[in-house]
C-alpha cells in the first residue's frame, strides 16, 4: 500500500522518544486511531486524537522541532466517552505561516506525531489538496497516501463523502466490495454509536491515517456523512421505520465534529459553513449546500413517469411543464437565504480586503452538465436494463436541454444563478471547487448577465474510491465519454470520466495552477503509478478569472 512514508517515520520517532517526567501523573490508556490538525488560523489550529483508557487525562505540546526540543505550546485535555473519546484542543498563541510538530501525552507513553502549520499573515502561494467521495468498499485510498507524501501541499481541502453510510452488499453490492473492506458496522448508519463506529473502522486505514498526520484540513459534509440525497427535511436513504431524521442528522453532526480536526461551530444546529484567510492572498469559503439551506431535490421519475419511456410531443410537453413549473422555481435554494447572503458579504469583504483569490470550497458540481449524443451507445450489452435505461433517459433529456443529474447545481438553477451572480458581483477572483459526481469536471461558468465574462472557474474533482460514469459507459472506447461530455456542454473546459484521485490547486497572485493527479485502479493494495494533468488560469484586477487553459 503506498503509504506516507515520512510522515510515518516523524510519527514513529515520537512515539520513541521518552515522555517528561509530569507525564507520568496523567492517565494509562492507549491512542487509538493517530492524530491530526486542521482549520489553520495565523495564530491557531485545531489538533486531535483518541484517546482511550483512565480518566482520560492527557496532555498535550507543539513545538518547532520534531525532538520537541522547542516547545511553544503545552496544556492538558479530556478524552470522554461522551465525544467518543475524542480529544480536540484549539491551541492558540502560535506564530503566523509557520510549520509545527505536535503531540499528545499520556502516562503509558506518548501518542504519534503530526505535522501542521498555520495560516501566513502575508502570503505568496497557496497549494491546496482536494479530495472527495472515499468509499471504503470500494478500493484503497491511495490518493490520501500520495498527498501525504508531497511537501507541496499547505492544506487538504476534503469537500464530503468523508463516510458511507450503507451496510454490506448495499453501495457497494457485495461483488463489487474489495476483499478486506466490508463496512463495520455491516448494517446502515443510523445511531450514534453507528456513526462513532463506521469512524472509528475508517480510521484504521493506513493511508487516511498518514494524510491526517501530514497536513492540516479543512473539511465540509455532503450526504453520506448523514444519509444519501440528504436535505434540510428528509433524505432518500432515510425511512420512516428508521425514526426521526431530526434525530440522525444530530448523532450524524455529532459524529462528524466530534472525528473532525475542525472547529466546532458557535451557534447552536449543524452549522458547518464558515471562512479560512491565507494571508492578503487568498480567502477560503466553506459552504454547506448539502443539509442547512437545502430543499427536497426534484426527481424526474417523480415528476415525469412513463414519460421517460418514450419520444415524441407528449414527453417534449410534459418535459416543459416540469421545467417551467418546478426546476425553474425561484424559492428552490441549496444554500437557504441566510448562508446565500452571508456568501455575498464574505466575498465582497474579501475583495475589499485586496485578496486575489476566493476559493469556494463545496459539495456539488456547479457547471452544466448535459448528457450528449452517443452517449446510449457506450452501455455495454451485457448491462443491467437499468443502466440502459439510464443511459437513454439522460441522453433523451440532454437532447431537450435538460441535466441529468438534479442531485447537483444543475437541479436548482435559480439558486445557481444567484450564487454566480454573487461571484460576479462581489468576488475579485472566484475558484470553485468540488466533489460529488465522482469524475473530475474543470468549467468556465459564464456571469449571468453577461456572457462574455466568467463568473468563476470550476475544478469539481473525482472520488478517492467511489465509481463514476465509467461504470455505466463501460463499452466506450478511451477518451469517447469525455469527447461526448464535452461536445454537449460548452462550458466544460475538460474532463476525466474514468479515473480516481485528487486534485491540487496552487494559487499566486499571478495564477491559479491546478493538476489532477489520477489512479487507473484503487482495486488493488498497490497503488499503480499516477498519471498528472495540468492546467492553469490567470486572475484580473477587475473582471473576474480568465478561462482555464490546458
Amino acid at each position: 500500500m503506498l503509504i506516507a512514508r515520512r510522515g510515518l517515520l516523524v510519527a514513529s520517532a515520537g512515539a520513541a522518544m521518552a515522555r517528561p517526567a509530569w507525564a507520568q501523573s496523567l492517565s494509562q490508556g492507549t491512542f487509538t486511531h493517530g492524530v491530526a490538525s486542521g482549520d489553520p488560523l495565523t495564530d491557531g489550529v485545531i489538533i486531535w486524537t483518541r484517546f482511550v483508557g483512565g480518566e482520560g487525562r492527557v496532555a498535550w505540546e507543539v513545538a518547532e522541532d520534531e525532538t520537541f526540543g522547542a516547545i511553544v505550546a503545552r496544556g492538558e485535555a479530556q478524552a470522554s466517552p461522551t465525544n467518543d473519546f475524542c480529544v480536540k484542543v484549539d491551541v492558540r498563541g502560535l506564530q503566523p505561516g509557520r510549520s509545527y510538530h505536535y503531540r499528545f501525552l499520556a502516562a503509558s507513553g506518548p501518542s504519534l506525531t503530526g505535522r501542521t502549520r498555520t495560516a501566513p499573515a502575508n502570503a505568496a502561494s497557496l497549494s491546496v489538496g482536494l479530495v472527495s467521495c472515499a468509499n471504503y468498499g470500494f478500493g484503497y485510498f491511495h490518493a490520501y497516501g500520495h498527498m501525504a507524501e508531497r511537501d507541496d501541499i499547505d492544506l487538504v481541502l476534503h469537500t464530503g463523502d468523508y463516510i458511507y453510510e450503507y451496510g454490506l452488499d448495499e453501495y457497494p453490492r457485495t461483488e463489487l466490495t474489495v476483499p478486506g473492506r466490508d463496512f463495520d458496522p455491516d448494517h446502515e448508519i443510523i445511531s450514534l454509536d453507528d456513526y462513532y463506529r463506521r469512524y472509528q473502522q475508517y480510521h484504521t486505514d493506513s493511508n487516511l491515517l498518514a494524510l491526517r498526520a501530514a497536513k492540516p484540513i479543512s473539511a465540509v459534509w455532503d450526504d453520506h456523512e448523514i444519509a444519501n440525497d440528504s436535505s434540510s427535511t428528509g433524505a432518500q436513504n432515510h425511512q420512516r421505520n428508521e425514526g426521526s431524521y431530526a434525530v440522525r442528522v444530530a448523532a450524524a453532526s455529532k459524529a462528524y465534529f466530534d472525528w473532525m480536526p475542525i472547529r466546532r461551530p458557535e451557534a447552536s444546529g449543524p452549522r458547518v459553513y464558515r471562512t479560512l484567510d491565507w494571508g492578503d492572498l487568498a480567502r477560503i469559503i466553506l459552504l454547506d449546500t448539502r443539509l442547512i439551506g437545502r430543499v427536497r431535490q426534484l426527481n424526474y421519475q417523480r415528476a415525469l413517469g412513463l414519460h421517460l419511456l418514450s419520444d415524441g410531443a407528449e414527453t417534449q410537453a410534459a418535459v416543459d411543464e416540469f421545467r417551467r413549473t418546478q426546476w425553474l422555481d425561484p424559492s428552490r435554494t441549496l444554500l437557504g437565504s441566510e448562508q446565500e447572503a452571508w456568501f455575498a458579504e464574505t466575498l465582497a469583504a474579501s475583495k475589499q480586503r485586496g485578496q486575489t483569490w476566493q476559493v469556494v470550497a463545496q459539495q456539488i458540481v456547479v457547471g452544466q452538465q448535459l448528457v450528449g449524443a452517443g452517449a446510449a451507445a457506450m452501455v455495454a450489452p451485457e448491462a443491467h436494463a437499468n443502466v440502459r435505461r439510464y443511459v437513454t433517459v439522460g441522453e433523451r433529456l440532454g437532447r431537450m436541454g435538460m441535466p441529468w443529474n438534479l442531485d447537483a447545481w444543475d437541479g436548482y438553477p435559480a439558486a445557481r444563478e444567484r450564487f454566480l451572480q454573487a461571484c460576479t458581483a462581489n468576488a475579485a477572483n472566484a475558484v470553485v471547487l468540488g466533489g460529488d459526481s465522482h469524475n473530475t469536471w474543470l468549467n468556465n461558468l459564464t456571469a449571468p448577465s453577461e456572457s462574455s465574462r466568467i463568473a468563476a472557474i470550476e475544478f469539481a474533482g473525482a472520488s478517492v474510491t467511489s465509481p463514476g460514469l465509467e461504470q455505466a459507459l463501460s463499452a466506450a472506447a478511451p477518451g469517447a465519454r469525455e469527447a461526448m461530455m464535452q461536445s454537449a456542454n460548452p462550458n466544460l473546459a475538460w474532463c476525466d470520466v474514468t479515473n480516481r484521485g485528487y486534485g491540487v490547486l496552487t494559487f499566486t497572485r499571478g495564477a491559479c495552477e491546478a493538476e489532477w493527479v489520477a489512479f487507473a485502479n484503487v482495486r488493488e493494495q498497490q497503488a499503480p503509478l499516477p498519471s498528472t494533468t495540468r492546467f492553469a488560469a490567470t486572475p484580473s484586477s477587475q473582471h473576474g478569472p480568465g478561462a482555464w487553459s490546458i
